[in-house]
């Protein structure tokens, strides 16, 4: 490039500032008075994971809500349909008096002491170790 190009560059550039300039307006400067204050707008915010999941740890553990399913009824109800064939085939012989007589007489003890003495006595037979003893009992321990 030589110097001749160079202004004649340098020239164009200038008259193109210029009509740059001219099409520019300022926007008037509003006259504020002293001091002011911003006026805030409330925007919604969209709860972030923490505040989603931050309860959780005031919400009650597994092992807290199934001590309260305890003493939540009748031994009667609180027993499955599907326990209730496996208790009558298995503990009781399929005689459906002798079971309801049982629970109806393990309900009106007071503790679970006491329904182990009931048992021991009626039902010496019994098997500790066998799948469904230990399932009846332990739904047995969550009425007392």
């Amino acid at each position: 490039m030589n110097e001749r190009e160079y202004r004649e560059i340098k020239e164009l550039l200038a008259k193109l500032t210029a009509r740059i300039d001219a099409l520019y307006t300022p926007a008037p400067v509003p006259d504020i008075p002293g001091d002011f204050e911003l006026e805030t707008i409330a925007v919604p915010v969209s709860p972030t994971l923490k505040d989603k999941f931050s309860g959780l740890d005031q919400r009650p553990t597994l092992a807290e809500s199934l001590a309260k399913t305890k003493n939540k009824g009748p031994l009667k109800e609180i027993i499955p349909l599907n326990d209730r064939y496996l208790y009558l085939k298995t503990l009781f012989s399929e005689d459906s008096s002798l079971y309801e007589k049982t629970i109806t007489d393990l309900q009106s003890l007071k503790n679970m002491q006491q329904a182990e003495t009931y048992l021991a006595e009626h039902f010496p037979s019994w098997e500790l170790s066998t799948p469904a003893v230990q399932k009846f009992l332990s739904q047995l321990q969550n009425v007392f």
